[in-house]
């Protein structure tokens, strides 16, 4: 049997007052997460934004694993501080859906791979913050949301040894497809910062004390099809999601 991997959406919404608002609105995600974990052998599922505790925790119980995607800003008042100059939008629907389900997910410990968005959803559900704004707040800061194609990589990173990432990628340097304003700042207590970008930003992040909960700044989801070390982190999540150890 294929495991079956939860897909958080983002939304588009109409109405006066931006892409984030209420009214008609139609759950999304970028179809390559999708195509990316069923080339690694997972079933994917997408989870609207509409939910409530118990219904997350009906579907989490039909899941193997939970990836959290891309999307917009998270609304500074989950990790307590008020909005900065430079913040974007932001959907509080969203917001509590993902931070209720990444929390939850962690708790069962469920295979959770975390993917730009992500990983700051992440990184807030478990007591961390964020850099609401890296060109604002970060001096030296290289630029994180280069006006390039998604399958660009833009900027490399250094990986930890000792860690999930280096063992699945085999390497300590690779090269990157960022596209982000905002990044950790504070992280989580639960979390191990495991790799940064030229300027110290923290690139990726997990949790050892579980299966496998790995978060990254970069979207691997736009370069999986050219780029063996992002076909990699799916195949490896996939693989938790079966239950399976590691494979090198």
């Amino acid at each position: 049997m294929m495991p079956v991997i939860g897909i958080t959406c983002s939304r588009v919404v109409g109405g006066a007052w931006g892409l984030y608002s209420r009214g008609h609105y139609m759950d999304y995600t970028f179809s390559e997460y999708s195509e990316a974990i069923a080339a690694c052998g997972g079933a994917p599922i997408l989870i609207p934004v509409a939910q409530e505790p118990q219904t997350l925790s009906t579907i989490l119980s039909r899941l193997d694993g939970l990836l959290l995607s891309g999307g917009p800003d998270i609304n500074p008042r989950f990790y307590g501080e008020s909005p900065l100059e430079g913040l974007g939008e932001v959907d509080d629907g969203l917001d509590r859906m993902e931070l209720e389900i990444a929390r939850m997910a962690y708790e069962r410990d469920m295979p959770i791979f975390a993917v730009c968005r992500g990983i700051q959803t992440l990184n807030v559900a478990l007591g961390g913050t964020l850099y609401q704004d890296i060109p604002s707040q970060v001096d030296g800061a290289i630029n994180h949301s280069p006006k390039v194609d998604k399958a660009v990589l833009t900027h490399p990173v250094r990986i930890e040894k000792n860690t999930v990432l280096f063992k699945i990628l085999g390497t300590g340097s690779v090269w990157v497809n960022g596209k982000h304003h905002q990044a950790v700042k504070q992280g989580a207590p639960e979390l191990r910062a495991i790799a940064r970008a030229p300027d110290g930003i923290i690139e990726a992040v997990e949790a050892s004390s579980k299966r496998f909960v790995l978060g990254v700044q970069w979207h691997p989801e736009g370069t999986w099809k050219v780029d063996p070390p992002s076909k990699k982190l799916f195949r490896a999540f996939v693989q938790a999601a079966k239950g399976i150890p590691f494979e090198e």
